[in-house]
């Protein structure tokens, strides 16, 4: 019997793009399988599977902030459409590379948002619509960083924090990057994730 090599299930597949100032792409990785769904994506998906009126999880700050509010209420919980300069939330990046584990909740050392150094002004992060794509179903969640720093900047990791209840953030991905990218002067980042499904 010939084997089946189709990927089945929910795929997280991560793709990082870098230009230069006129838009010509100097590094792009492709889509590379993300590892790195930590434990707050499954307790948000847990408290959304049964009905309590309030949950926590850890928070990027450590502490143990609200993560579900009762759906009956106006509040929508799982944001990660962060709007232009907002770092609190959406799609973000660091330099640190101490290894992914299931238990993480912040990036290891995020890069802060500003025009300074070591620093990227965040664009807005968007989010697609579900599409089918050939044999599978997309959704993508991407965001652009310009380097205006004046040096060079190098991208270890990245992920995905959410927002919920206004003013709590949770991180639901984190990934160390397979090979490290450097992000020079004037130049963009852009990242993509792409949430996959496949019958």
């Amino acid at each position: 019997m010939k084997k089946d090599n189709k990927s089945h299930g929910v795929q997280l597949l991560l793709r990082c793009i870098v230009r230069d100032p006129d838009g010509k792409i100097i590094t792009d990785t492709g889509r590379k399988p993300a590892k790195s769904f930590v434990i707050q994506f499954l307790e948000f998906l847990y408290y959304m599977f049964k009905y309590d009126a309030n949950e926590t999880a850890t928070a990027t700050d450590g502490t143990e902030d609200g993560f579900y509010y009762q759906i009956a209420e106006a509040y929508r919980d799982l944001r990660v459409d962060a709007g232009v300069s907002v770092a609190t939330y959406g799609v973000v990046v660091g330099t640190g590379d101490t290894a992914e584990t299931n238990a993480d909740y912040a990036l290891d050392t995020q890069i802060a948002e500003g025009a300074g150094a070591g620093q990227l002004t965040h664009g807005s992060t968007t989010v697609g619509d579900p599409a089918v794509v050939g044999a599978n179903v997309d959704l993508e969640v991407r965001r652009a960083f310009i380097n205006a720093s004046g040096n060079t900047i190098t991208v270890k990791e990245a992920g995905i924090y959410t927002m919920a209840i206004e003013t709590y953030f949770h991180c639901i991905v984190r990934d160390v990057l397979a090979a490290e990218i450097d992000v020079p002067d004037k130049c963009s980042l852009s990242v993509i994730y792409t949430l996959r499904t496949t019958v």
